[in-house]
Parts: structure tokens; C-alpha cells; sequence
């Protein structure tokens, strides 16, 4: 038996343990960001009547010293194209399996000091062409970081972060873990967290951190920084809606686009507002970048819009709604100056699970209808309509690459996505999804080649 298969063989038998707390489990759901959990509450012993709170409080010189707090995920995901990207190679037909593993320490010394630790592993079976740069990891330190938190004087909290950290904003449009693919992201940066009433601001400098497949030796991307303010605060005149204001900045010496490779510095300014209104919900956003590529001026902007409404009486609950954005591309790729849209730090899966598509040069329209038959069952049904914003420019990859340079002569319509993305969570521990999805490439891809794109996934999820 190969290593990745003793791993699966492991992490099934912890999937059944999980299985047999299923009953009497009444935690909360666990956090994306798993260092945004807390367990102090079970200091009380009375309170630990779950089968893993042995792991999640463990106080240190009898609660003297603090406590930690131990936790991970084993991840399981099967998934198939044909023609992925568009493309009729032998390797674009295939199916594989990926595995990923993450495991946390975190050590809450005292209320001012606290320390965080997360080991990733991943691993890829069967893709032809071998991995892609997100899918393999042998065992590396994803996260490590300290935090002091500094004496209250008129506010909840006031802390320092200090490490390698994952980092996620907003909707994710522009700064995320990437949770869809196998890897996920992390940055060594240096970040200040206020706190106060229901206001959030982080103020961070840092750099990303490579996917590198050996054994620790991932590291940060040299020369390239990321750096900005988040802000997220309560708007009095409607009692449940939030804004975000925030400014990003990044330099990359090496960056890639349509028109080409250069210097890249670019600043981004914007704003989200999000909510509910009775039965509908809501949740808008704007967003404008100027800066320097090579020799040229950038200046790009996108907005987002997605309003949904409910019917909580009805069986499914089902939530229809509609999504609808647009990002520039370039005008002209034979001038310096650069007008395409850069998502900076996105989601994988931007658009569907089958990450065909980044969020660059697109005007996008998501009709959409979600279901929720039981507590622990959601179903979504969605059609994507995709166009190019701009005619000189292309389509991209997630990760940014092009798939199809900027041709004015052909068609401003990229294609049609169909999907759908079922969901069952099983118990606290254990999640199932599953999606299939079928993009219908229309004629800009017809004309550079393409084909039209089926993808399958299925994944199996233990957090403890």
C-alpha cells in the first residue's frame, strides 16, 4: 500500500470516531479561519461533554500556565474533467484523488499572550501530467505566529500578529484562503487587529507563501508585498447591515497579463455593503485600482452584486437569487498603460467548483436557486452567462494565466456554465459535497479551439 493510501486508510478510521459523536455532539460549527476558534469556555469541567474536548482543552501546570488547544482536518477530494480548460489534450481528459491534512496547536499562554501553530500535507493521485502547483505539499509549517494583546484603554481589544498567517477578507473576492484548492494560502505578515463594539479594523505588511512540494521549504515569494487596512463596521441606519472600507497594495516585480510581463505596483480602494432586509438579503461591492505597469498607468475597477430572497415557509426554504459583476480588461494591448482588472489574492473557485475561469476581464450574470430540504442538507442550482468586458483582452485562468489572448475579431460571449453543488452535513465532524457542472463554450473559445468542459467532484471533509 502506496503512502497517500495508508493516510486515506487513517483518516477513514478517524472519520468513524467522528461518526460516534455524531448524537450527542452540540458545538458550534467550526471556523474557516480555525484560529478564530475559542475554548476557553471549557475551563469549566461541567461543560466538556463532548467525546474531543480532551484535545480542545488541555490545561498546562493545572491551568497556571494557560491551556492548549489541539485540532485538524482530513479532506478527501475526488474530482474529473474533460477538456479542462477548454483544451482537447489527452491530459485534459482525467480524473484523481486529492488529499490534504492540516493539524493545529493553538497555546493561549495567557489572556495577552497566544501562540499558533498549523502543519498542512497534500498530496495528489492519478492526474495526468502530473500535480498542478497548488496540489502537492509534503509536509510543510502553513501557519505559525504569535499574537500579544495590549492592555484595554477604551476599546474591546488591541492586538499584535507576528508570522506566517492565513489572511481572509470580505467576500473573498480579493484576499482568501483559497479553501477550494488542495493547498491552502498563507502569508508571512505582520498585522494589527482593533477591536471595538461591533468595528474591526486589521492593518497587515507581508508576502505570500509558495507552495513548494518538499518537506519545509515553503516560503514567502521573493520581492513580492502585500500590504493594506480592512475595515468592518456596523451602519447605524440599518440594523442588520454591515460596510467594509478597505485599501490593498501590492508589489510585483513579475507580474503577467494580456499585453504581457512587467513591474507591477497597483493600490485598490473600495467598498462593500451586505446585509438582510427581512426576508431578502444583499450584499454589493465596489472597488477601483490605479498604479504602475512597467512604463504605463493602471487604472481598472470592478463591481459586484448579489440580492437574494427567501421563503423560510415553503419546503427547502429555497433562497433564489442573482448574482451579477463585472471587471475591466484592457483596452489596448499594444500601449503601456493597463486597464485589466487584478483579483490579487482570490478564491480558487471564483465562479464554480470547477475553476475554469479567473475574475479578470468578465461580465458575469448567476441566476441562482439554493435549497436546504433538511438542517443538513443544501442543494444549488446555477447558470453562469460569461463575457469578456473588453475584446483586446483574454480569458484567464484562477491563478491568473491566460487561456486565450484578446482578439477584437472574435465574439464578446465566452460560454455558459451550468451547475450544480450539493451538500450534507453529516454530523458536527464529518461534511460530504458533491458538484458537477457543465460549461458550454461559446464563440470566442469555439474560434481559439476550445471545447466544452464537464467537470465531477466529490469530497468528504473530519474537522476535530
Amino acid at each position: 500500500m502506496n503512502p497517500p493510501s495508508r493516510i486515506c486508510m487513517i483518516a477513514l478510521a478517524i472519520a468513524v470516531t467522528c461518526q460516534a459523536a455524531r448524537a450527542e455532539n452540540t458545538r458550534p460549527a467550526f471556523e474557516s479561519l480555525r484560529y478564530d476558534e475559542d475554548y476557553s469556555f471549557l475551563r469549566d469541567p461541567a461543560l466538556r461533554t463532548d467525546p474531543w474536548d480532551g484535545l480542545k482543552y488541555l490545561p498546562l501546570a493545572g491551568g497556571h500556565a494557560g491551556y492548549l488547544s489541539l485540532g485538524g482536518e482530513l479532506r478527501l477530494r475526488f474530482e474529473s474533467y474533460r477538456n479542462e480548460f477548454f483544451s482537447d489534450h489527452p491530459d485534459a481528459d482525467n480524473a484523481y484523488l486529492l488529499q490534504r491534512y492540516l493539524l493545529h496547536a493553538d497555546y493561549r499562554a495567557t489572556d495577552r499572550l497566544r501562540f499558533f501553530g498549523q502543519l498542512q500535507s497534500a498530496f495528489e493521485d492519478g492526474r495526468p501530467g502530473g500535480p498542478r502547483v497548488t496540489d502537492e505539499n509534503e509536509l510543510d509549517l502553513h501557519q505559525l505566529f504569535v499574537d500579544l494583546t495590549f492592555p484595554q484603554a477604551g476599546y474591546d481589544s488591541l492586538a499584535l500578529r507576528i508570522g506566517r498567517q492565513e489572511l481572509s477578507y470580505g467576500s473573498e473576492r480579493l484576499v482568501s484562503v483559497r479553501e477550494g484548492t488542495n493547498n491552502r494560502r498563507a502569508f508571512d505578515a505582520v498585522k494589527w487587529l482593533y477591536r471595538q463594539g461591533g468595528t474591526n479594523v486589521d492593518v497587515f505588511f507581508g508576502s505570500p507563501v509558495e507552495v513548494d512540494r518538499g518537506v519545509f521549504d515553503d516560503q514567502n515569494i521573493r520581492d513580492l508585498w502585500f500590504w493594506g487596512i480592512y475595515a468592518t463596521t456596523p451602519v447605524p441606519a440599518f440594523a442588520d447591515a454591515k460596510m467594509d472600507l478597505y485599501y490593498l497594495g501590492l508589489r510585483n516585480p513579475l507580474a503577467r497579463f494580456n499585453q504581457g510581463q512587467g513591474r507591477e505596483e497597483r493600490h485598490t480602494v473600495g467598498m462593500r455593503f451586505f446585509g438582510t432586509s427581512g426576508r431578502w438579503d444583499f450584499n454589493h461591492e465596489a472597488l477601483y485600482q490605479f498604479g504602475k505597469f512597467g512604463t504605463g498607468d493602471i487604472r481598472a475597477w470592478s463591481v459586484a452584486t448579489d440580492h437574494g430572497y427567501t421563503w423560510p415557509d415553503l419546503w427547502g426554504r429555497p433562497r433564489l437569487s442573482v448574482k451579477a459583476a463585472i471587471a475591466t480588461g484592457d483596452r489596448n494591448a499594444n500601449d503601456s498603460d493597463l486597464q485589466t482588472f487584478h483579483p490579487l489574492f482570490p478564491r480558487g473557485n471564483y465562479f464554480t467548483e470547477a475553476s475554469l475561469l479567473g475574475p479578470q476581464n468578465f461580465i458575469d450574470l448567476r441566476p441562482c436557486l439554493r435549497l436546504h430540504p433538511s438542517e443538513r442538507w443544501s442543494i444549488e442550482f446555477g447558470c453562469d452567462f460569461y463575457w469578456r468586458h473588453s475584446l483586446d483582452d483574454g480569458i484567464y485562468t484562477p491563478g491568473g494565466s491566460v487561456i486565450y489572448r484578446g482578439d477584437t475579431n472574435s465574439s464578446r460571449f465566452v460560454g455558459t456554465d451550468l451547475s450544480l453543488v450539493m451538500g450534507w452535513q453529516f454530523s458536527r465532524n464529518i461534511s460530504v459535497s458533491a458538484s458537477c457542472s457543465r460549461f458550454f463554450a461559446g464563440p470566442f473559445i469555439r474560434k481559439n479551439g476550445g471545447k466544452d468542459v464537464n467537470f465531477g467532484m466529490l469530497g468528504v471533509t473530519c474537522k476535530f
